[in-house]
């Protein structure tokens, strides 16, 4: 078995095909859920708001990107069973060959599809509105859909593909580290970092600086500004460290 060697084509066609066959069922049943959930939300959301998508687009983004956080957030299932663990290591493969299998069908895989998902559903939530005489509400009249314009600032998502990416990198490193409930304890630690973050600047600032200064300062662009080095850093370390972490796991 050519278990030492970095990469192997044909072992990672094999791990990939291994993987779809044990956990397909999870894939569809996350997918299914999540379609729905996006058709409901769309749905509800364009018709209350009698305003078109667009009035929709901060929910439906951080539905979306939710999603993707918590799927992203569960690769490698095998490590949240002990005895599936032990297997799962003893698979041949290399550490590189498992790990960009989970990412291939996490980032790969999964995020256009779910990109492709949002589209459908709302375009069948527009499908299947009917007029409403009272409130004045026509699906004919309702804005098309646009990524961009989901994806845009002016939009109201708020949306920082830095910050997106590397909170995503960095819950994908968590399902490594973390046996059980590894989506919670990732989004715990992304919460400590920028608390953290924040008062090491407000504490930089010295007494002359008072909390208000800070919030402003770290409010709106200035945040992100400010939260750049932490994103570029879990973006360049995160990949890194979950291979470390299932190299020491194989050990």
């Amino acid at each position: 078995m050519r278990t030492n060697n970095f990469f192997d084509l044909d072992r990672f066609f094999g791990l990939l095909k291994q993987d779809l066959l044990f956990n397909y069922k999870f894939y569809l049943t996350f997918i299914v859920g999540m379609s729905i959930g996006i058709y409901l939300v769309s749905y509800l959301m364009i018709r209350s708001l009698s305003a078109g998508i667009l009035s929709a687009n901060y929910l439906l983004y951080n539905m979306l990107f939710g999603a993707i956080m918590v799927f992203v957030g569960m690769s490698f299932p095998a490590f949240r069973d002990q005895k599936k663990t032990s297997f799962y290591l003893l698979v041949p493969g290399s550490a590189f060959e498992k790990l960009l299998v989970q990412f291939v069908i996490r980032f790969v895989f999964f995020i256009p599809l779910a990109l492709i998902l949002l589209r459908l559903a709302i375009f069948l939530a527009v499908a299947s509105m009917v007029p409403d005489p009272k409130t004045g509400f026509d699906p004919l009249f309702v804005a098309d859909f646009s990524y961009s314009e989901l994806f845009s600032w002016s939009a109201g998502t708020k949306s920082n593909p830095l910050r997106d990416l590397a909170y995503l990198f960095f819950a994908f490193a968590g399902s490594v580290y973390f046996k059980r409930f590894a989506v919670v304890k990732t989004l715990g630690v992304m919460v400590i970092l920028p608390v953290t973050l924040f008062l090491i600047i407000k504490l930089a600032g010295g007494p002359t600086y008072s909390t208000k200064i800070v919030s402003e300062y770290l409010s709106g662009e200035n945040f992100y500004l400010a939260m750049s080095p932490m994103f570029i850093g879990l973006l360049l370390l995160s990949l890194p460290l979950a291979y470390l972490k299932l190299k020491e796991k194989e050990l």
